[in-house]
């Protein structure tokens, strides 16, 4: 079984044309030997995955679930960390969206650098949001029901932004350990309505690990406060999201914006 240090993985649900120039920036500033890149589709959309085995060969897992969106993302990354844990031995695990690009060379590097400490579980951009906060008030019953007792060390609402999540081998560990990549971890979607990129610090704390705030050239947002054209003079190894504002992407905006770096990569423009 071939070992990698990090295993990065594209979490996918439509636009295949733009999820295949994602994986194209992965792959250009990592290190193949070193790094791994796969690719998560859920079960509604069994056709793309087979399109993106094209891309991926041995790298794309498609579930046999329907897991939509909020917690239901932490259903497919449970499924996709035990599927590459049977197919390879890796150190840490990486989820991005596929609105996540990278643009500059020894993104891996960048963020390996970034686990300083093994309490370390979770790395990501930080924040607290009134919106999880009031949800956890409402579902914290049906959570405690289900998962036991809530770690004091847990802020509610805290979390890191989805579109770019580093689960260190730490982390990885305590889960599999703790039966977090089952049910009923794995069945969040059925007790509560909390989104997985604010699930998943509830679940660190429940592992006794930290959550760390990534450095600033992994420009993560819901939302990007600025056009992302010029990131690349700036240091900036990776950005979420490409299509700028949330909802909906707006092709022709995002288009011109994977252009631009697909050029800095030496490919052709998409159209």
């Amino acid at each position: 079984m071939r070992s990698y240090d990090l295993l990065i993985c594209i979490r996918c649900h439509a636009y295949g044309d733009f999820i295949r120039d994602t994986i194209d920036s992965v792959q250009r500033y990592t290190k193949e030997k070193t790094t791994k890149v796969v690719c998560a589709v859920d079960g509604n959309n069994k056709q793309l995955a087979i399109a993106l085995r094209g891309v991926l060969p041995d790298g794309v897992f498609c579930s046999g679930n329907r897991w939509g969106w909020g917690p239901g993302l932490y259903g497919l990354l449970a499924e996709s960390i035990l599927w590459a844990q049977s197919q390879w031995r890796f150190g840490h695990f990486l989820s991005i969206d596929y609105d996540t690009l990278f643009i500059r060379k020894n993104a891996d590097i960048f963020l390996l650098d970034q686990v300083t400490d093994s309490q370390i579980g979770l790395i990501g951009r930080y924040a607290l949001n009134q919106h999880w906060e009031a949800a956890f008030a409402r579902n914290k019953l049906a959570i405690r029901t289900q998962l036991g007792k809530i770690p004091r060390a847990y802020r509610p609402g805290e979390g890191v932004q989805g579109g770019c999540m580093l689960l260190t081998n730490s982390f990885l560990r305590e889960m599999t350990k703790r039966g977090m990549l089952f049910a009923p971890y794995a069945a969040a979607k059925s007790f509560t309505e909390i989104a997985d990129d604010h699930l998943i610090p509830l679940y660190c704390r429940m592992c006794e690990l930290e959550i760390a705030d990534v450095d600033a050239r992994c420009h993560v947002a819901w939302q990007l406060g600025r056009n992302p054209i010029g990131f690349e003079k700036e240091g900036v190894f990776m950005f979420h999201p490409t299509k700028i504002r949330p909802g909906k992407p707006n092709r022709p905006l995002e288009l011109s914006v994977r252009n631009h770096f697909r050029l800095l990569r030496g490919r052709e423009e998409m159209v």
